[in-house]
């Protein structure tokens, strides 16, 4: 089995065990980076950061970790309990023709996602001196204009797929749950076709929720570990871990983090991998297997799936 995991590389802290993305707080990318970077060595493990172009200066310099492109379009306000934030990206906002505010890609034509990735793609080469190759959509929002412009920038594997799940952002309903990487088709980014990109689906435990140290207070690490056991057990090819950088300035996803990778690791036949290097593999047949679950079952996580949802809004 590959591992890889995907960091979403965004200013921000943390408030109440959530993530606030509050552009002020420079040491989500400082110190999260970092952190992560420090736990990930301790195994081996590889880690693709996809970063923004708006935090690229203060991005650490010359590390040995995988450098992809993050793009928030638009510009919103969201409201919290840990204070107010926006979404978007200023960079982009100030260098590209965004003549809407929305942070949903979907909303915006071919060519406007274009130029979008374009600037984004040329700031992290100016600044961090990186071709990217690997791409995620914020707010896991894409279509098949998405697509088109990610192929014509030489993006090669996408990671903004969250399967089976839709929201007013997003929709990638006619996923499975399980889902390994496909090329999509030029009938559909949710069909397997041919295209020149690849797709690489965020890993999901059952109940609809992502790999993501950042669900643990909600479902507990039980559920994660489960759903590792859940893919290992089937000789699936793929585990892929998605997580955002502010959280890794907290004690306690830090430790979530080292605690999962430590688990991962004493498994035999397990390889850490970057994104890029990720390749299509049809054999397969996964299944829902809901007996690694069990034991993880407690009154804690009963009936919370529905507040897990909000993990897919970012």
């Amino acid at each position: 089995m590959d591992v890889i995991i995907a960091c979403h590389t965004e200013f921000g802290f943390v408030h109440d065990r959530e993530v606030i993305y509050d552009k002020r707080a420079i040491n989500g990318i400082q110190q999260g980076v970092t952190n992560l970077i420090d736990i990930a060595d301790r195994y081996n493990a590889k880690v693709t950061f996809v970063v923004c172009p708006e935090v690229v200066e203060y991005f650490p310099q010359g590390i040995n970790h995988e450098i992809g492109l993050h793009i928030h379009p638009g510009w919103q306000e969201f409201h919290t309990k840990g204070g107010n934030f926006y979404v978007g990206d200023s960079y982009l906002r100030k260098h590209c023709n965004q003549s809407i505010d929305s942070t949903s890609l979907t909303d915006y034509t071919y060519e406007k996602q274009l130029e979008m990735i374009k600037a984004g793609k040329e700031r992290l080469y100016e600044v961090l001196k990186v071709d990217s190759q690997v791409f995620v959509a914020g707010r896991w929002s894409m279509n098949d204009e998405t697509v088109r412009a990610l192929i014509e920038m030489g993006i090669t594997h996408d990671c903004s797929a969250v399967p089976h799940s839709k929201a007013a952002h997003y929709n990638w309903t006619k996923l499975p749950r399980i889902c390994m990487p496909y090329h999509p088709s030029e009938k559909g980014y949710q069909l397997t076709g041919n295209l020149p990109l690849l797709i690489v689906p965020v890993s999901q435990a059952f109940g609809i929720v992502n790999v993501n140290p950042e669900a643990i207070p909600v479902v507990g690490f039980s559920w994660l570990k489960a759903c590792f056991t859940e893919y290992y057990h089937q000789n699936l090819p793929l585990f892929h871990i998605h997580l955002h950088s502010p959280c890794m300035t907290e004690q306690y996803f830090i430790s979530a983090m080292n605690e999962l990778l430590k688990f991962i690791s004493k498994h035999k036949d397990v390889d850490f991998k970057f994104a890029s290097t990720i390749k299509e593999n049809n054999i397969v047949m996964p299944k829902t297997n809901i007996f690694p679950y069990l034991p993880a079952i407690n009154r804690d996580i009963m009936g919370s799936f529905l507040k897990s949802r909000i993990l897919h809004n970012q």
